[in-house]
């Protein structure tokens, strides 16, 4: 018989719990629900801006929300 997965004081399995994150820019991962059209709308134009998907996921935040992103910076600040 297999083991019973272990659990966290919460009742979360140890697996649904999040890891600390070792990336040395501070970003961190969020996980959200889109609209399929809209991933695939997203991936498109970041395709033909020669961008990755996340990238143009943070510019476009970044300019709904009027931050500007510093010459010379890798951070957007409000």
């Amino acid at each position: 018989m297999a083991k019973a997965a272990k659990t966290t004081k919460a009742g979360a399995t140890k697996s649904a719990v999040p890891t600390e994150s070792t990336r040395t820019d501070g970003r961190k991962a969020l996980l959200v629900y889109i609209q399929p059209d809209l991933i695939l709308a997203a991936k498109d134009v970041a395709a033909d801006n020669g961008e990755n998907l996340f990238a143009f996921v943070e510019r476009t935040l970044a300019k709904a929300l009027g931050w500007k992103k510093p010459r010379g910076s890798k951070r957007w600040v409000p």
